[in-house]
């Protein structure tokens, strides 16, 4: 294993050892690209403000206009633990801000293959949707989105993929009613690395707003959307993408919230299945614990397990998928670990 030597900026490591940091830390921060004690602040009031994300407000009219005209949504999610805490956060963020029709579908990997097809999308038409949201994915789904627009059905694409380039090097987009992606050209929007989940989670704090605007919340009665954000950081860390600043402040909200077991039921099952603590968890637990036992479910099995882990308030349900989890995660090793011995042998 080639470990990785990292250059320490004296002039940063000074100025976080004069605002208070531990010397040993300024010098980590500084090394790992933190260039001030701001970026340490992981207030909530200090996530990047939404404005700056390319098509939200046109994502936020569209989907309040839905809820307002009680229009059935159908969020496709991905298959693995980032699309799976987005589909989650979609579904319960949408309830809790008025959808009262809303499902899910998530394609089969070996079946159906990745993102939007029209298959899919006329498995969506078929579930009664008007509305098809895609979660971790859609922006290469061209195909998948036209055909959904053909049957009649909004699309609106959420995901953070670096979008196809065409055959002359332009970046092309599918034709989707709206797309909020910060890889998109055109987004002003600085955390470039935020996961699908992430996307989604400012998502609904844009249709908040919205809401807002239109007098069907106030500041005061406005539901809470931060009850969301242990599945924001579960699904971040899962997916490997870079902690930059505002990554790190979503990862912090949601740790502190799971460690003070403010957490849905499902993740709480599945620290116990894990074997690790809640009160005491870390990074750690949602890259080599938590999320490998949901990742399994869309390797081996269906996703459709672990985003009901997820999206159950019934604790002994989710006790009983946390264990189906666990099992499929299990077996997924025994696999592994086989082909590894027989590539050795080879």
């Amino acid at each position: 294993m080639k470990l990785q030597v990292r250059d320490v900026p004296p002039r940063t490591a000074w100025a976080l050892e004069q605002a208070g940091v531990h010397p040993l830390l300024a010098r980590l921060y500084a090394a790992r690209g933190v260039s001030g004690p701001d970026e340490l602040d992981d207030a909530l009031a200090k996530l990047l403000a939404p404005s700056t994300m390319k098509g939200l407000p046109k994502a936020a009219q569209l989907l309040a206009d839905a809820i307002a005209q009680d229009r059935s949504l159908c969020v496709v999610a991905d298959y693995d633990c980032d699309g799976a805490t987005a589909c989650a956060v979609a579904l319960r963020g949408l309830r809790l801000l008025g959808a009262r029709k809303v499902h899910y579908i998530v394609p089969d990997r070996v079946q159906d293959g990745y993102g939007l097809t029209a298959p899919i999308a006329q498995r969506v038409k078929d579930s009664g949707a008007d509305v098809l949201i895609t979660v971790d994915n859609g922006i290469a789904s061209f195909d998948g989105v036209a055909f959904a627009r053909q049957l009649g059905l909004q699309v609106l694409v959420t995901d953070h993929h670096l979008p196809a380039a065409g055959p002359d090097g332009s970046i092309r987009l599918p034709e989707a009613d709206v797309i909020v992606n910060p890889n998109q050209p055109g987004c002003a929007f600085e955390s470039k690395s935020i996961a699908g989940v992430g996307v989604m989670f400012y998502v609904l704090m844009a249709l908040r707003s919205e809401l807002r605007a239109r007098h069907v919340f106030t500041a005061a009665t406005q539901p809470k959307l931060d009850a969301l954000l242990p599945l924001v950081a579960l699904g971040t860390v899962a997916d490997v993408v870079k902690l930059d600043a505002n990554n790190r402040r979503l990862v912090a909200q949601g740790l502190k919230r799971v460690r003070a077991l403010a957490m849905p039921c499902g993740i709480a099952s599945l620290f116990v299945a894990s074997g690790r603590s809640a009160a005491t968890a870390t990074t750690f637990d949602f890259g080599f614990a938590l999320g490998p036992r949901i990742n399994a479910a869309g390797r081996l099995a269906d996703m459709t397990l672990g985003i009901e882990c997820l999206l159950t308030d019934d604790a002994a349900h989710a006790d009983h998928l946390a264990q189906q989890l666990d099992a499929i995660n299990r077996e997924r090793r025994e696999i592994e670990g086989g082909m590894r011995e027989q590539a050795l042998l080879l």
